[in-house]
C-alpha cells in the first residue's frame, strides 16, 4: 500500500477499503449459491466472524452486569461506554451481513444496485462511529476520574449531580464533533476544515485532562478519608479511596490507547505529514495503524479491564454466573443501605 493511501486523516478508512464499493469485473454472477458458501466461510472469515459475534456477546454481559448492582455512578459512565460501543459493533455485524449477500447477486447490475444502496454509504458511517468511540471514551473517563475523587470529600463537599442525565447530556459532545469529521470528509472547504479541527483540538484537551487527573488523582489518594466517609454506609463513599486506586489501574490500557488518537489529532491539526520514506512520514504511519488498532480491539480490552478492576463490577460477576442453585459456596453479601440514610452520590447515581 502506497505511503500517501496511509496518511489519511482518519485511518480507520483502511477498514473501509476493505468493502466492496465498486462492481468486480470478470467475476461469475452469482458467486454463492448455497448459504454455506465456501467462498465466503474461510476459516479466517469464520474467526473474524466468531469475533464479532463474540465481542458482542460480551458486551452484552457489561449492561447485564450493572442490573445486578447497586445504584453506582461507574455503573452509569459504562454503561454509556458500552452502548456507544456495542452500536459499533452492531454495525459491523451489518456490514459483514450485506457483503456476505452481496456475493448472491445474480448478475453485475444487480452487485452494482445492492452496493450502492446497502454498502457504499458504510465507510462514512463507519469513520463517524470511530470517531464517536474515541471521544465518548475521553469524555467519560474524564467524568470517572471526578466522581472518583469528588466521593473522597466530606459529605458537606460532596457537589453530587444527575449521573445518568450528566451522561446523556454529554453525548452531545462526540456527537457533534464526529458528525463535523464526517462533514469535513464530504465538503473538504477550508472553513469544513477549520471546523473538522475543533474535534481534534477536543481530543488533544480531553486526553491532556486525564492525564492531568491522573497524576492529580495520586495527590488525593495520600490523604485520609473523613471520618464520616469512612464510617458512611454507602459503599460509594465508604471505600472512595480503594475505588479510585483501581479506576487509576483501569485507566491504564484506555489511557495508552487514547493517547495515539491524541496524537494522530495533533499531526492533523499541525498537518504533520513528512516526505516520503521519511522518519516522520513512518511515525506517522505506525500512529495511524495504532490508532485504528486501539478503535478496533476496544470491546475486548474494555471489557477485560471493567471486570477486572472497576470495584462495582468485579462484585457482580459472581452474583451473574454464579449465584444459582449450581453454585451453592458463592454467596455475596448485599451492600448495607437504607433508604433513609443514602448519601448523595448514592440518591442521585441513576437519576
Amino acid at each position: 500500500m502506497e505511503a500517501s493511501t496511509m496518511s489519511g486523516s482518519n485511518f480507520s478508512q483502511l477498514l473501509t477499503t476493505l468493502m466492496p464499493t465498486t462492481v468486480r469485473r470478470g467475476r461469475p454472477y452469482p458467486l454463492c449459491r448455497e448459504w454455506l458458501c465456501d467462498i465466503y466461510f474461510t476459516r479466517d472469515q469464520i474467526i473474524s466472524n466468531a469475533i464479532i459475534l463474540g465481542r458482542i456477546g460480551i458486551g452484552i454481559i457489561i449492561l447485564l452486569l450493572g442490573t445486578k448492582m447497586e445504584k453506582d455512578f461507574m455503573r452509569s459512565i459504562t454503561t454509556t461506554i458500552f452502548l456507544t460501543i456495542l452500536a459499533a459493533e452492531s454495525f459491523t455485524l451489518y456490514c459483514e451481513i450485506v457483503n456476505y449477500l452481496e456475493l448472491f447477486t445474480a448478475s453485475a447490475k444487480d452487485s452494482k444496485q445492492f452496493i450502492e444502496q446497502y454498502i457504499r454509504w458504510t465507510r462514512d458511517l463507519v469513520n463517524v462511529l470511530f470517531s464517536y468511540n474515541d471521544i465518548n471514551s475521553m469524555v467519560m473517563l474524564v467524568l470517572l476520574l471526578y466522581c472518583c475523587r469528588i466521593a473522597t470529600h466530606p459529605g458537606n463537599r460532596i457537589n453530587a449531580f444527575p449521573t445518568n442525565t450528566m451522561c446523556l447530556i454529554l453525548q452531545i459532545i462526540p456527537f457533534f464533533l464526529s458528525i463535523l469529521t464526517f462533514v469535513e470528509g464530504v465538503n473538504n472547504t477550508t472553513f469544513m476544515r477549520v471546523l473538522g479541527s475543533i474535534s481534534r483540538v477536543v481530543t488533544v484537551v480531553s486526553f491532556l485532562l486525564i492525564v492531568g487527573q491522573i497524576f492529580y488523582s495520586f495527590v488525593v489518594l495520600m490523604r485520609e478519608l473523613p471520618y464520616e466517609a469512612a464510617t458512611s454506609l454507602d459503599m460509594q463513599v465508604r471505600d472512595a479511596r480503594s475505588r479510585l486506586a483501581w479506576t487509576l489501574v483501569y485507566m491504564i490500557i484506555p489511557t495508552l490507547m487514547l493517547a495515539f488518537s491524541a496524537a494522530d489529532a495533533v499531526m492533523n491539526v499541525l498537518n504533520v505529514q513528512g516526505g516520503p520514506n521519511t522518519p516522520l512520514r513512518g511515525l506517522t504511519i505506525i500512529v495511524q495503524i495504532v490508532k485504528y488498532l486501539a478503535n478496533f480491539h476496544r470491546p475486548t480490552y474494555m471489557v477485560i479491564i471493567t471486570m477486572a478492576f472497576l470495584p462495582p463490577y468485579r462484585r457482580a460477576v459472581p452474583l451473574l454466573f454464579c449465584c444459582c442453585s449450581f453454585c451453592p459456596q458463592i454467596h455475596v453479601e448485599p451492600l448495607p443501605r437504607k433508604p433513609t440514610e443514602m448519601s448523595l452520590m448514592y440518591r442521585y447515581a441513576d437519576i
